[in-house]
This record gives C-alpha cells, sequence and structure tokens, in this order.
C-alpha cells in the first residue's frame, strides 16, 4: 500500500481546524481518507472505506500533514522584540471572526476593579475584569470598534460609544461607579453611513466627542451634549454633526490624545496619520506612519494613546506581520520600534496574532499591571483552540523591552 496523493485544504484562521484528504492504493483498490486536523493536536478522521482502519489513516494522515505545515504557520517577523501576555480573557460569545475592539475603563473607586469593554461583533459588548473572566454581555447588534471617556463626577462613571453596524448608528452606554452598563436605546445615534467602521472618543475639556467612520472613506466628527441624572429615565444625551470628510482609501481604526487635541486615524493600506480635534479646524492630514512593508505591514488597524506624565505614545496594530509599533508623540511622531506578543508555552496563554483593535491606559492597576494595561484582540486563540478572545500585556514589559522608560 502506498499513498498516491494528500492534499491539505487550509480555512481561515478563525476556523480551528485543516482538512486533509489522502487518496492511496492497497491491495488494489483505491481508497480515500479525509483527515480533519484541529490545529493544536486533536486529529479526527473521517474514513470513506469501512475496511480501512483507523491507525492505518492516522500514518497516512501524518505523511500528508507535511502538506499544511507551511501554509499554516505564522510567520512573524524574525529578530523582532517580543513581549508575553499576563493574561487572557474568556473566549468571545461568536464563532468565526467576532472579537474586534476593547476599551479599558478604569474604576474611581478602586483600580484592581477596573473593566475592560470589548466588542463582539457579531453579538454585542462585553466586559470582562482584570483576570479575564466575563462581567456582562449586552446583546446590542454588530458592534465594531467601541471607546470610552470617563466623567469627572456625577451618577455614572463614563460614557461608552461603540459604531453598530446593524443600525448603521453609534450605541451609547453609560457606566456606573460599580461598571455596569446600560444601553441607551433612546439616544442612538443616527449617522447616515452605510457601514459604521472605525470610532474613537475625544473630552475637549468641555464636550465629549465621537469620531466614526465609514468603510467607504467617510469620516464624521460628532459633538456631544450629554445631561445626566441618577434616575436613567431622565438622562439625555444629544449628538451634533459637526464635521465631515473623506479619506482616499478604507479607514480603520482611530485615537484622540485629548492632552494636545489631535485625531491619529488609520488608513489600512497606507498608514497612519494625524490631524487637528479641534472642531473648527481645517482637515489637513498629516503622515505619521506610512505603511512600508517593514515597520508597518498592511493592514493597518487599532491603536491608542498611552500618555504618563511627559511621555506619550501612540500604538498601531500593524495586523499584515502580527506587530505592535510603538511612536513617540513627543518627539514628534519618532518611530520608536515595533514587538510581538508571542506565546507562554509554559503557562498556556498563546501570543497575538491578526489583531484589529488595542487599548491602553497608563498608571497602576493591580501589581501586574503597576505601569498600565495594553490590551490586545488575537484573531487566532489557541492554546487551547477556542474561539477568539483579547490579551493583557504589562505595559511595563513593553517598555522595558523597547527601552522606553
Amino acid at each position: 500500500m502506498f499513498v498516491l496523493s494528500g492534499r491539505c485544504f487550509v480555512l481561515p484562521p478563525q476556523f480551528p481546524w485543516l482538512l486533509v484528504a489522502v487518496l492511496l492504493k492497497a491491495d488494489g483498490h483505491m481508497r480515500l481518507t479525509i483527515g480533519i486536523f484541529f490545529r493544536h493536536m486533536d486529529v479526527t478522521f473521517v474514513n470513506y472505506h469501512t475496511s480501512m482502519k483507523l491507525n492505518f489513516g492516522v500514518i497516512l494522515f501524518l505523511t500528508a500533514l507535511s502538506t499544511c505545515s507551511s501554509s499554516t504557520q505564522i510567520i512573524k517577523p524574525s529578530g523582532m522584540l517580543s513581549v508575553q501576555a499576563e493574561l487572557e480573557t474568556d473566549e468571545v460569545l461568536s464563532a468565526g471572526d467576532a472579537a474586534d475592539d476593547p476599551a479599558i475603563w478604569v474604576s474611581p473607586n478602586d483600580p484592581n476593579q477596573s473593566l475592560i469593554f470589548a466588542t463582539d461583533k457579531r453579538a454585542g459588548l462585553f466586559s470582562f475584569d482584570l483576570e479575564g473572566r466575563v462581567v456582562q454581555r449586552i446583546i446590542a447588534g454588530r458592534l465594531n470598534n467601541v471607546d470610552l471617556r470617563p466623567f469627572v463626577e456625577g451618577p455614572f462613571s463614563a460614557l461608552v460609544a461603540a459604531s453598530n453596524r446593524s443600525t448603521d448608528s453609534v450605541s451609547l452606554f453609560l457606566v456606573d461607579q460599580a461598571g455596569q452598563a446600560t444601553w441607551i436605546k433612546a439616544n442612538e445615534i443616527a449617522t447616515g453611513l452605510d457601514d459604521p467602521y472605525g470610532l474613537c472618543m475625544h473630552d475637549d475639556g468641555n464636550n465629549l466627542q465621537v469620531f466614526v467612520n465609514d468603510s467607504d472613506g467617510r469620516y464624521q466628527q460628532w459633538l456631544l451634549d450629554v445631561s445626566l441624572s441618577a434616575s436613567l429615565e431622565d438622562v439625555s444625551i444629544g449628538a451634533t454633526l459637526v464635521r465631515e470628510w473623506i479619506v482616499a482609501d478604507k479607514p480603520e481604526g482611530c485615537a484622540v490624545d485629548d492632552a494636545t487635541k489631535t485625531l491619529y486615524l488609520g488608513i489600512e493600506s497606507s498608514g497612519v496619520y494625524s490631524m487637528s480635534a479641534d472642531l473648527s479646524a481645517p482637515v489637513v492630514l498629516d503622515i505619521v506612519l506610512p505603511v512600508d512593508g517593514d515597520r508597518v505591514v498592511a493592514d493597518v488597524e487599532g491603536m491608542d494613546v498611552y500618555r504618563m506624565d511627559q511621555q506619550a505614545f501612540l500604538i498601531v496594530s500593524s495586523q499584515g506581520n502580527h506587530s505592535f509599533a510603538v511612536v513617540d508623540l513627543e518627539s514628534p511622531h519618532r518611530y520608536l520600534g515595533s514587538f510581538t506578543v508571542d506565546p507562554d508555552v509554559e503557562r498556556r496563554i498563546d501570543g497575538a496574532e491578526e489583531t484589529d483593535g488595542i487599548a491602553v491606559v497608563s498608571g497602576w492597576l493591580t501589581s501586574q499591571f503597576s505601569e498600565g494595561l495594553l490590551v490586545v484582540q488575537d484573531g487566532y486563540n489557541t492554546e487551547p483552540t477556542e474561539r477568539q478572545n483579547f490579551k493583557y500585556v504589562s505595559w511595563k514589559n513593553v517598555a522595558e523591552t523597547l527601552h522606553i522608560n
């Protein structure tokens, strides 16, 4: 008996298996074995000949598996600096490409009780505690990007905004002092966009603002008029469209440095740009970090601003090579280096690949995150293979790795 041919059919990374078909000849008969190879060691066989023994199928399957190895391996840049995640969250509710974007809520009462709000773009808004456990699920539709800004005082601690592709709107959520979020359905912002996509928020010192884009290149800036009350029924949040513009290609994530009133926005194929977040300023885009196939490899995805004392950094997901670029915003715009989030084999926490959204916050949260926390979406989530999730990375480890303390 011998193998005539073997073929590997590689499904997209959100599917946890590979299909391998093996055609063999034994005792003058043609037989077909189809193997289902789960990316992390579990093997199941479907035999299309009743006389074929499973152990024989295993041998043939392992022979054919060599055709899969090169096509399924994740290639990260050689020689690039790397860190490991301290923790990871529970998997999201939906299968496939579902987890998308996080935002970090710092508890005003106890940093240990801080939460990560994150989107499942087939279900809604989740929150996770600092151990990665699900705290709350709000089924709110196809939420994509999410951001939040805290309130200085009042009955609520923060406002969360998320782009909602089910209703072509921006959905708003109020967070109480304990971190419980409530969807304010009556105050959806009807954008008129066909496919609301990237989103970020801005606090200009007087008002909260929301930036949202469409996958066709349109960008909008909304000024919010927030009137809070201890009773949710008396809460009122109005929104006025104050600026619109169009970028040349498909936009992605964005982030605002409130301290300098600067909007950073990503265009998937060309790079990261900056412009004034001032609602009365002209729209002038300046390149910050181009897609060059080295420092940043398309697509440009999520980004966020880390600010601590006199230090300010922009962190950008370079999805094409599974890495994260860091830019010094005080230099201005000096590229400091890139890093990957690699697996911790001993603790069975995998790395992060094909990352969409990210979020970062400075300051002490816990002993593990004494100088801040970076949260990154993981497009693969293996060890074991599960639905997508988010990884927690110590900012202290990032800073020490890149020597930017």
